[in-house]
């Protein structure tokens, strides 16, 4: 990352699927809720990664996303999980995006904030950048409507955009009082049936962050005056492309010459180096509004990745990213210059590979070997 000027890491930590993180206070979540014993990352552990990040100016950024992406939770405390272990499409139409035991903090048991605070503490003291991602994504009206709690709530005339407001006001505050900027995923602000209001999100202390619907949505955001930090899908989920991940999946089940509708990957296609290098992030901003765009990140969600397939799907696509977002992606007249930018991210590449980090290729050797003979003009 430091070799490519990339200074923040952000670390998406626990999900649904698994609560890998050893806390103090809440050590029963890993102990349950981890893959296995090996697959855990311990105080200690986390401690060596974040002083090895700061040795080469590299921020770690936690993430512990709720009150979604919690089903893990449930392994220890199924009593605070709402659809632990069900399958449900973030969605609520898209079954390419859905996810198997997503599972939800319930609101409305009291237990939910005495173990979430718990965690926030426990996170906010083995991780200590001024940053804490609370997450606040996807969350799922029909997960939470199982609950029968809920399901009495809604009966009185209660919202499930007022079960999110009454997580955020009751964790919130908690984290602000432990001297935290809070980052939450734009979906706090922006979901079309569960959100909150902005009078509850103080721009003084919130950073939103933006992946859906390109340029559209980071417009909204600091038209709003939030600062922004910059994700989108559309051009920065370097997993997409790979075809969706369930074993059951009839859609790729059809007679030759059937559109699959990218692969069948509801993020797809897969975002080349092209695609990456020529987004402009405050693409349709004002002077005033580009300001309010703190940066850019890539994201690699693993539901198709590990550590065999990690290099390539980072490097060079966030190389090319990383020009961009420190120089820009326009000579000093304004034009694009990805043609020149691909015989330098061709060199950079292969002195990745030489030292030891297995970034794939964007062109055949004979490109490489002959300068300018693979340019196309369109």
């Amino acid at each position: 990352m430091s070799m490519n000027k990339l200074n923040v890491f952000h670390w998406h930590i626990t999900d649904s699927h698994s609560f890998p993180l050893v806390l103090p206070s809440e050590q029963v979540l890993a102990e349950k809720g981890a893959y296995g014993e090996k697959m855990k990352y311990t105080p200690e552990g986390v401690k060596a990664l974040v002083e090895f990040g700061m040795q080469y100016g590299v921020r770690v950024v936690p993430e512990i996303d709720m009150p979604a992406h919690t089903g893990s939770w449930a392994e220890a405390y199924p009593e605070i999980v709402t659809c632990a272990n069900m399958f449900w499409s973030p969605a609520g139409s898209n079954p390419l995006a859905a996810e198997p035991g997503t599972g939800q903090l319930n609101p409305l048991n009291p237990n939910t904030y005495e173990i979430a605070k718990n965690v926030i503490d426990d996170a906010i003291n083995i991780f200590p950048d001024s940053f804490y991602h609370g997450g606040a994504d996807e969350v799922n009206a029909n997960c939470w409507k199982t609950d029968k709690d809920i399901q009495a709530f809604l009966a009185k005339n209660g919202t499930l955009s007022q079960l999110l407001e009454l997580f955020v006001n009751s964790t919130l505050p908690y984290i602000l009082s432990k001297n935290r900027t809070v980052v939450y995923w734009e979906d706090v602000l922006l979901s079309s049936d569960i959100n909150v209001s902005a009078s509850l999100l103080p721009k003084e202390n919130i950073i939103l962050q933006t992946w859906n619907n390109g340029p559209n949505n980071t417009k909204r955001l600091v038209e709003a005056g939030y600062r922004v930090i910059v994700s989108s899908a559309e051009y920065y989920y370097l997993d997409c492309g790979h075809g969706d991940f369930t074993g059951n999946n009839s859609l790729y089940n059809q007679p030759p010459g059937t559109d699959l509708g990218n692969g069948g990957s509801w993020c797809g296609p897969f975002k080349t180096w092209q695609s990456i290098y020529n987004y402009e992030i405050t693409y349709g901003l004002n002077e005033e509004e580009a300001k309010l765009v703190l940066g850019g990140e890539v994201a690699l969600w693993t539901e198709q990745a590990d550590s065999t397939v990690m290099d390539p799907r980072f490097w060079p696509r966030t190389s090319a990213m990383a020009e961009t977002l420190w120089s820009g992606n326009r000579d000093e007249t304004g034009m694009k210059r990805y043609a020149e930018a691909t015989d330098r991210l061709n060199e950079w590449r292969n002195r990745m590979v030489a030292r030891g980090i297995a970034a794939e290729p964007i062109q055949p050797l004979w490109c490489i070997r002959n300068p300018g003979m693979c340019n196309t003009v369109q």
